[in-house]
């Protein structure tokens, strides 16, 4: 991963704190195998106001029954069922783990105001940040851009 994004996350000190321990914990322990072990562990190690914003696991036949209609869907349709049945754990974490070869968490750099930045390595020009975009969402501050470095820092 040689292109490098800088992220700027805006908020109230207190929801760039939340967002900051979370984001510490996942590189500290950086998701390997996803499976039910990993699943435990990160409930027990996540905060519980992050664990309580995850959507229940769903059956297979449920999780297959809402891809049939996700496929036969328009990309507006797609985007507000996406948004609908949130993140599942293991589904989220995947986009922080070692196994996620489209970007990784590089840098965090907060010095306790209202402004957060973040570094991103990624594998191409274009990354999907919807998992980071939910968890800045969810810890109550915003993303304000996202942005190709052009040089090293």
């Amino acid at each position: 991963m040689d292109i490098c994004f800088d992220v700027t996350v805006q908020g109230s000190k207190d929801s760039l704190a939340r967002l900051a321990e979370v984001l510490r914990r996942l590189a500290e322990g950086r998701p390997g195998e996803l499976d039910e072990d990993s699943e435990l562990y990160w409930q027990e190690n996540l905060p519980e106001w992050l664990v309580s914003n995850f959507a229940t696991k769903a059956s297979g036949a449920k999780s297959r029954a809402w891809m049939r209609m996700w496929r036969w869907s328009s990309e507006s349709k797609r985007i507000k069922m996406e948004r609908e049945s949130g993140w599942e754990l293991l589904d989220w974490l995947y986009w922080f783990s070692s196994g996620n070869e489209f970007w990784s968490l590089s840098e965090i750099s907060w010095g306790g105001g209202e402004s957060m930045s973040l570094s991103l390595s990624a594998a191409d020009n274009h990354i999907p940040t919807q998992a980071l975009e939910w968890v800045v969402e969810k810890s109550g501050a915003e993303i304000v851009s996202i942005g190709e470095r052009d040089g090293p820092r």
